[in-house]
């Protein structure tokens, strides 16, 4: 077999050439903009701990705090579809999430399934943190949360305004 090295440095030329057309520089500053105008939300099923490593503890709140073991967020942004801050008492407010179809219908199975047990709520806007636990009371079939936040006001309008960034650009690339 006859090796030919013009016809080697041609694939190669050609290869690094492909490879260098397909990369695309960013700017540095354009990457951390686009990542502070969204925020996630994960909502998890509180569990027993076990030694599968299937759950993990976390603690939730500042006073008091409450720890907890968890399982894989079983709701996440993707089946949000709208977020608001509701006002009660002077100095009191709390979050309001609405979820689509596919979330309305996860959670109502879920408070069906585990009533009596608490979802915990994290997020990251844009530092990751737990945020809140609704106790699953009753069956919840109309596909809303409401739950009060360990958080400020400041930093629940950013929470809330991000996650409804996040909906919307969501949404724009569903359709």
């Amino acid at each position: 077999m006859k090796f030919r090295p013009v016809r080697f440095n041609s694939y190669l030329f050609m290869l690094v050439a492909a490879m260098l057309a397909a990369c695309e520089t960013t700017n540095p500053g354009g990457s951390t903009k686009a990542a502070s105008n969204v925020a996630t939300l994960r909502i998890h099923l509180e569990t027993h701990a076990d030694t599968l490593g299937l759950s993990r503890q976390i603690t939730v709140g500042r006073e008091p705090a409450q720890t907890f073991s968890v399982t894989a967020p079983v709701l996440s942004e993707e089946s949000l579809a709208a977020a608001r801050i509701w006002d009660g008492n002077p100095g009191e407010f709390a979050v309001h999430l609405q979820f689509d179809r596919e979330g309305m219908r996860a959670l109502e199975m879920l408070s069906m399934s585990y009533r009596g047990k608490r979802l915990a709520i994290g997020g990251q806007f844009p530092d990751p943190r737990w945020i809140g636990t609704v106790r699953m009371e009753r069956r919840i079939a109309d596909g809303t949360l409401l739950f009060r936040p360990d958080a400020t006001r400041e930093e629940t309008e950013k929470m809330v305004r991000l996650l409804n960034n996040t909906v919307a650009k969501l949404k724009k690339y569903k359709d």
